[in-house]
């Protein structure tokens, strides 16, 4: 003979094959084939607002006072500002805030969250930065089904949303040893109870004055207005029992068939269906209001009177507590800046439960100690505007962290500083736009705002106003070679930052933080110069006559050294030598890789004369011009051929009646050719 469990089951089986005929009063038509045009429309409106307006990114709790207001599980929970918190089985945790006011479970890989503003949303927990979204109007819950519940009554389902059922309050899903979703129950407004499985849904009974239900098997727990719960059998026409009284909420315990009840002391109690109901006190739970079983890790939970939630283990309440943030790491993208960059920050938040996240920081969580150095932007962003050193700090309750940003800057030296009477003076605007400040002129009148603080500066006056307040100054503002300068000891006395003096160069140093700014005055170009030539600087201004090199101009003109250059490559140096020739154009000369290859070419006589041909010979200008020309005749000496021709290949010597001859051999591509000299005078061309 069978069981009666066995018989149940049959049952089931059986009447899920059956077609609705008691419920036409609350339930609608299910899916059929047509649909009218003016619902798809509408439908599809819904869902694309939806997904419009749904997404937000990706960003933990920020504050750590937050309270858990609803548990599914010690994985998954609520917390009162609208975030949720879930844990997938590959994903690990996660958290999104969707200013959701209700969680349910879809099932172990899924869940479900709706807003007060009709969102309804749905999650797989290992996919939760793709949720689907869909739009109602009047959310009061989503049951583990995805059965939406609208406050009009109205019981929808979130995949189609499809209308299933009218005038409804309350609705349970029942979940077997499998953790599926398999059936569920109703409860209607005029009490009538509905029971739903394989898609077929029937009424089962009426409790008149009900208000919650719950559903564990083919069993309906209905808990009414008066404190009373009602047990219904969903499959039989067995006599409604009552179980218990003063009962505030109720929920089954999984498979255990034991129904939970919470009296409205605070109190839990269980009630064994198996055991004809007696009621059995579980210990170690009081001032409760409401329990949650979690099916997959077979657990159950309190929440107490006072809205804090527990974990029950056998009488003994473990507190489930929202996370906390623990640890926050501001991170930059660079902490070396030049002026004008972008910095971009980040902020790493690890919490309590080992979830870390990572997040651009809100403009009014940053602090910059010297905001002439650099501007909070939206995005997480610094605008670097100013040289020098300083800290940038996030800030949320009683977590902090920084980082410290150095700025240099890429443009050149500034120009202007010079040394009066003991005191190093730097000019006012470049100076201050260096270091950051915004400067503004108004006749003899610079109004300098230099991150929070306000200085005053007045032409000719030894007075500043800093802040409102006057301070003296070691001289004058005052105008030398074009630009307006004042005295260098105004930045220690307002911001502590440090000016000296370099008398080799003649520049000052601004000190600001690990950077520095260099202001040059008018010699200091000269000297860096002669510095960096060493030796090579007694070259510069001297005058030379070219031999060889006609690119500088005409052979034995003047040119005159205006600068030697030096191009580095890493370790390489080659010297390049700047002449003025006779026309007033600038030319020049590779001398070679070394210090000692401007030496050996200015020398080579070769290529340059150190003093005035034209003055050492006294020769006429027709032959000068025939030298130039590069052409030898006869009659020309030993000196004004070699001008000529330039230096012999071969020199051979003979005796002759005419004296010593002396024969120069010139040896090229082009052939051979060959002067006669005697007693130094050209006699033979060959």
């Amino acid at each position: 003979m069978r069981n009666k469990q066995e018989y149940i089951s049959e049952k089931e089986n059986e009447m899920g094959l059956l077609e609705t005929t008691q419920c036409s009063q609350i339930v609608t038509e299910n899916h059929r084939g047509k649909r009218g045009i003016k619902f798809i429309t509408l439908w599809i409106g819904f869902l694309i607002f939806g997904l419009l307006i749904s997404y937000t990114p990706v960003s933990a709790a920020s504050s750590s006072n937050s309270k858990i207001i609803s548990v599914l599980d010690q994985n998954d929970y609520l917390l009162d500002d609208g975030t949720l918190w879930s844990k997938g089985t590959t994903s690990g945790v996660w958290t999104q805030n969707r200013n959701l006011i209700g969680i349910s479970k879809s099932d172990d890989h899924s869940i479900f969250g709706w807003t007060a503003a009709g969102q309804v949303i749905r999650w797989d927990k290992d996919n939760a930065h793709i949720p689907e979204t869909k739009q109602f109007n009047g959310v009061v819950r989503v049951y583990g089904h995805g059965l939406v519940l609208l406050q009009d009554g109205n019981l929808y389902t979130f995949k189609d949303k499809d209308k299933v059922a009218e005038s409804i309050i309350d609705v349970s899903s029942y979940r077997d040893s499998s953790g599926k979703d398999s059936s569920y129950s109703a409860l209607s407004s005029s009490g009538d109870v509905y029971y739903a499985n394989y898609n077929k849904i029937r009424k089962a009974g009426n409790v008149p004055d009900g208000k919650r239900i719950a559903t564990n098997g083919v069993y309906a727990a209905v808990l009414k207005n008066d404190g009373s719960v009602v047990i219904v059998s969903m499959l039989y026409e067995d006599k409604q029992i009552t179980v218990a009284d003063n009962v505030k909420s109720l929920i089954w315990w999984g498979d255990t068939h034991k129904l939970l009840t919470v009296k409205q002391d605070g109190t839990v109690w269980s009630y064994d269906r198996t055991a004809k109901y007696k009621g059995e006190q579980l210990p170690g739970l009081t001032n409760v209001s409401q329990m949650v079983y979690a099916p997959r890790l077979d657990e159950l939970y309190a929440q107490l009177q006072d809205g804090a939630w527990a974990k029950y283990d056998n009488g003994r309440l473990v507190p489930l507590s929202a996370p906390t943030l623990n640890e926050v790491t501001l991170l930059a993208s660079s902490k070396k800046a030049n002026i004008g960059d972008t910095v971009s920050l980040t902020l790493v938040e690890n919490y309590s439960n080992g979830f870390k996240n990572e997040r651009v920081p809100l403009p009014e969580e940053i602090i910059v100690e010297q905001p002439q150095v650099a501007q909070i932007q939206a995005g997480g962003k610094l605008k670097v505007t100013g040289m020098g050193t300083t800290k940038v700090t996030f800030k949320t309750g009683d977590q902090t962290s920084s980082v410290q940003l150095n700025v240099d800057s890429q443009q050149r030296n500034l120009t202007g500083s010079t040394m009066l009477e003991g005191n190093i003076y730097l000019p006012v605007q470049s100076v201050f736009q260096t270091l950051g400040a915004k400067v503004v002129v108004k006749g003899s009148t610079f109004e300098i705002q230099f991150g929070d603080d306000r200085i005053t500066l007045q032409k000719g006056s030894a007075i500043a106003q800093f802040n409102n307040k006057e301070l003296k100054l070691k001289g004058k503002v005052q105008t030398i070679g074009g630009q307006t300068v004042f005295p260098a000891d105004l930045l220690r006395q307002t911001a502590g930052i440090q000016v000296q003096w370099d008398a080799e160069l003649k520049q000052a140093k601004v000190l600001v933080g690990d950077s520095s700014i260099v202001v040059e005055s008018k010699d200091t170009s000269a000297l860096l110069k002669k510095k960096e030539l060493g030796n090579l600087s007694r070259f510069i201004g001297r005058s030379y006559w070219i031999n060889s090199d006609t690119s500088l101009g005409q052979r034995f003109s003047k040119v005159t050294v205006t600068d030697i250059k030096i191009e580095k490559n890493n370790s390489d140096r080659s010297y390049t030598v700047v002449f003025r020739n006779a026309k007033g154009k600038t030319v020049s000369a590779y001398a070679g890789g070394a210090p000692s290859s401007v030496t050996e070419m200015l020398a080579d006589s070769d290529q340059f004369f150190s003093s005035d041909p034209y003055k050492k010979y006294n020769w006429s200008q027709s032959t000068w011009n025939k030298i130039i020309a590069r052409e030898v005749v006869l009659g020309m000496n030993m000196t004004q051929a070699r001008l000529a021709w330039g230096d012999p290949t071969s020199i051979s010597y003979e005796t002759s009646s005419k004296g010593k001859i002396e024969a120069w051999v010139y040896a090229s591509s082009a052939g051979v050719r060959a002067l006669g000299f005697a007693n130094g005078k050209l006699i033979v061309i060959y």
